[in-house]
């Protein structure tokens, strides 16, 4: 009996774990500023794994080397309950979006925020039978400070000279 029980247990939590959504956004970067990105999704009618309760999981590509500041959020705008979505948790890298509702619609976002990649963005929370949401994040990429160069230059000029000064003993 208790073997049955665990079987049944432990099958039901393969099955819910199973049904999460994954998807892959690609960012896209800008034509006048290389180190600007955006990425944007909409998801029409989340799958409900239990009950009417959703998991989705969103992966950035590509993956953007060192610090990123992130700017966006997820929307869902609704005029009847069925179209509905109560956001519970949003999370982009660990880092929880900050949620809030009013008439006519729901939303996560986050401002100005300093993370690393790769970025994944999980939303989670409660579905009408025919909502969607929607999402877009910002992307900037850590630039250089002129001061950098110079080093990099002065760097260059001291191995070159050292060079030279090996290369006449």
């Amino acid at each position: 009996m208790k073997s049955t029980i665990l079987a049944c247990a432990l099958s039901a939590l393969c099955a819910s774990s199973a049904m999460a959504k994954t998807y892959d956004v690609q960012l896209h970067q800008s034509k006048t500023n290389p180190h600007q990105w955006t990425g944007s999704f909409n998801l029409s009618q989340p799958t409900p794994w239990e009950g009417q309760y959703f998991s989705d999981t969103y992966n950035f590509t590509p993956d953007l080397p060192g610090a990123l500041t992130v700017n966006g959020g997820v929307v869902n705008f609704f005029g009847f309950d069925e179209q509905k979505i109560r956001f519970s948790h949003v999370f982009l890298n660990e880092t929880e979006l900050a949620l809030s509702s009013s008439d006519g619609e729901s939303k996560a976002r986050l401002a100005n925020v300093v993370l690393s990649g790769p970025l994944s963005l999980r939303v989670t929370g409660w579905t009408g039978d025919s909502a969607s949401y929607s999402g877009n994040f910002n992307i900037t990429t850590a630039v250089p400070e002129p001061a950098t160069y110079g080093m990099l230059a002065a760097g260059l000029a001291l191995v070159g000279v050292a060079a030279r000064r090996r290369k006449a003993q």
